[in-house]
């Protein structure tokens, strides 16, 4: 996970790529591949941060809009 000082890139490709490789580790675990959860676990919090980080800025937006 990225620290509060580095810009997170919030670009649909972005958080795409992030989904991809979660879902991809999952499936792994259900392979029974231990190993993989310790990256699905950090690929989750990066998509919560993205995902929280999206988020505030459409609030932002729509705030700006009058929404």
């Amino acid at each position: 996970m990225q620290d509060s000082l580095t810009p997170i890139d919030t670009s649909f490709e972005r958080w795409t790529k992030l989904s991809d490789a979660f879902e991809q580790h999952l499936s792994r675990m259900r392979q029974g591949d231990e190993k993989a959860r310790t990256e699905a676990l950090r690929l989750a919090c990066e998509l919560d941060a993205l995902t929280r980080l999206i988020s505030r800025e459409l609030n932002i937006v729509r705030q700006r809009n009058g929404a």
